[in-house]
């Protein structure tokens, strides 16, 4: 039993002098957890709020409290914007809908007991009625403060009075019965509001409860918006992307313990006293690396293109498999700088991008994440390699915002690489 015990306590020495296997083994297992359970626990900050773009044109101090109130609910998402531009976000569907206050939005929503109600112009996909229907309900919540505040503000009521009887007397196209009748009345109650404020108390809108109100809140014009639709022609060409970039983290992890591996050996000793210079020997590692996603790739989008029937755009393919290739090569090398022994590179990397790969998109959508992560996802490279091939697949990126991911790769690629030159050690292990 002595010795046994004797063996265990020389494994766990050996293990607690590598700090990366000490980490992997008892912290990065929490940190795992806690990413998961963020995911799936419902509270975790994800945004239900329907993204919206807001134009005001009227840009009075009524219609600007108005845009503020629909910051500040719950339901909306809200993006400042021109009509022009809000427009086409909701047709490339950037935007499920757009709210635009007209001129004249301001002074109707002023007028209580005369003029029209505010008008709202809402657009939105026609396909999606469910959305404009609960948009609608939403705005209309909205627009019944301007009741509240005008009942439950006597001052505010009197301004409310006093402009409705103005705008009654210089309208001619109300008939003039009705005229008569309003311009008894609305001075009747204004007298009666001059007297609550006198007393000091509150003023309430007299009704029974759930009687409908005849003033309506707002009036909502909807526009119909058709949304240019580009998506994947099977369910193969959202899963390729995804595979594809599994096969390149598979090589990245193959490489970055290779390097360690020969070097625990002795291979990297013999090489550096061979005739061949330390770059040679780092150019020729990332080379392999390199050529062996590539392979991987095409051998990929030939079965995706022949048996599965996925189309895409082959240059720009091509401008997508290089920049993952640049990048992924550099991250390798990274990865090798910072262990030294085949344990310790093989949990960093198979760690580090199994955790690129669940906040970039290559195990979970990312529309199911939380708020926090999906903020987060911007900074895996992962997200911008998958964004990348199905912008080269089905998204029908054009050159110009191909650039974007295949920059941003690139980029990640290139400081990883200089990174990892410059830190990693071939003399030793």
């Amino acid at each position: 039993m002595n010795k046994i015990l004797a063996l265990m306590k020389k494994d766990f020495k050996l293990l607690f002098r590598d700090k990366m296997a000490v980490f992997f083994t008892f912290v990065f297992p929490l940190v795992f957890a806690f990413i998961f359970g963020s995911i799936f626990s419902g509270d975790g900050g994800g945004s239900k709020a329907l993204k919206v773009a807001v134009v005001d044109l009227d840009q009075t101090e009524q219609s600007k409290a108005f845009v503020e109130q629909i910051s500040e609910a719950d339901e909306f998402t809200v993006t400042l914007s021109t009509e022009e531009k809000a427009k086409d976000l909701v047709r490339r569907g950037k935007r499920v809908a757009y709210f635009i206050l007209p001129k004249g939005f301001g002074e109707d929503y002023k007028g209580v007991f005369a003029g029209s109600p505010p008008e709202v112009l809402v657009g939105i996909d026609p396909s999606r009625k469910a959305e404009a229907g609960y948009l609608e309900g939403s705005l209309m919540k909205l627009g019944i403060n301007r009741f509240e505040q005008a009942f439950s503000d006597p001052t505010a009521m009197t301004e409310q009075l006093d402009a409705s009887i103005a705008q009654i007397q210089d309208n001619d196209d109300i008939p003039e019965e009705w005229k008569s009748l309003l311009n008894d009345y609305l001075p009747k109650m204004k007298e009666l509001t001059a007297q609550e404020i006198g007393s000091g108390e509150g003023f309430g809108f007299g009704g029974e409860e759930g009687a409908e109100n005849p003033m309506m809140p707002l009036k909502v014009t909807k526009q119909e918006e058709v949304v240019k639709r580009s998506g994947p022609q099977n369910a193969f060409a959202i899963t390729i992307p995804q595979g594809v970039i599994w096969a390149i983290m598979g090589c990245v992890i193959g490489f970055a313990i290779s390097i360690v591996q020969e070097k625990t050996l002795g291979t990297m000793s013999r090489l550096i006293v061979a005739p061949i210079s330390r770059t040679q020997i780092v150019a020729g590692k990332a080379l392999g690396c390199f050529v062996a996603q590539i392979a991987v790739v095409t051998l990929l989008f030939v079965v995706a293109y022949f048996i599965l029937g996925v189309r895409f755009n082959l240059p720009k393919l091509m401008l997508a498999a290089v920049a993952s290739g640049i990048c992924f090569v550099g991250l390798m090398m990274f990865f090798a700088s910072l262990a030294k022994t085949e344990r310790s590179v093989a949990g960093i990397t198979n760690a580090f991008l199994l955790m690129m790969g669940m906040v970039g998109g290559a195990m979970i959508p990312l529309f199911v994440m939380p708020g926090w992560m999906q903020a987060i996802s911007n900074f895996s490279p992962v997200k911008w390699a998958i964004v990348a091939f199905e912008g080269a697949i089905w998204r029908d990126f054009s050159y110009g915002e191909m650039m974007t991911p295949v920059l941003i790769l690139i980029a990640i690629g290139v400081v990883a690489f200089i990174l990892g030159t410059r830190m990693v050690k071939l003399e030793q292990a």
